[in-house]
């Protein structure tokens, strides 16, 4: 079955532009309402850290599920939502005549969609030896087994797909255009893990035959 995935990047400017108002505003008046430009400490930067999240992408993604568990069989249809996000509280900030700071870690959350029928189970048949004395239908444990390991395998596979990288390329340039709208100097962020923080730990060993 054709799998069907779709990825809505939102654009930096639409999610910067309510925040950069609010908080240049702030940043003007206190910083530079004498008229004179005032030096800004890295206590001073931090108080940027009350935008607690920037988020770079939002995912939306219905994926076919073939697994087994228990000797039984399931084929079915899962709509998973969530979101790629950087928490701003992990930022690590240099000041100076041009700000430079680093990417935080991603923040990647995905889960079963709420919306109407968002996990289907379109077949399950019990396999194996005496597999006719046993019932076809899956348990509530042995379901809520399959969904653990479907969660797993979608979060491995943003890393493998590059959906991740994408992300924090979007959520680079976002930052920088947030933070020189604010502070009003010139702005390097830098991106120390591209493939994304958590990569080296989804990239396993392939298994032994």
């Amino acid at each position: 079955m054709t799998r069907h995935i779709r990825i809505a990047i939102i654009s930096g400017i639409v999610i910067i532009s309510a925040i950069a108002i609010a908080l240049g505003y702030a940043a003007y008046s206190r910083f530079f309402a004498d008229g004179t430009r005032t030096e800004i400490s890295k206590a001073q930067i931090s108080d940027v850290k009350g935008i607690v999240r920037l988020c770079a992408v939002d995912i939306y993604r219905e994926v076919p599920v073939l697994d087994t568990i228990g000797h039984k069989v399931i084929f079915g249809i899962q709509k998973q939502q969530g979101s790629i996000s950087f928490d701003l509280e992990n930022l690590h900030i240099d000041d100076g005549d041009t700000i430079r700071m680093v990417l935080p870690p991603e923040i990647v959350e995905l889960h079963e969609s709420t919306e109407k029928n968002s996990w289907k189970i379109i077949d399950s048949k019990a396999i194996g030896p005496l597999s006719m004395l046993r019932s076809d239908k899956l348990t509530d444990k042995e379901e809520n087994l399959v969904k653990k390991r479907i969660s797993k395998r979608a979060v491995c596979q943003l890393y493998t797909d590059g959906t991740v990288r994408r992300a924090r390329k979007e959520g680079t340039e976002n930052l920088r255009q947030m933070m020189e709208s604010i502070y009003r100097r010139p702005v390097i962020v830098t991106d120390s893990t591209p493939a994304g923080a958590k990569a080296l730990v989804v990239k396993k060993k392939k298994p032994t035959r």
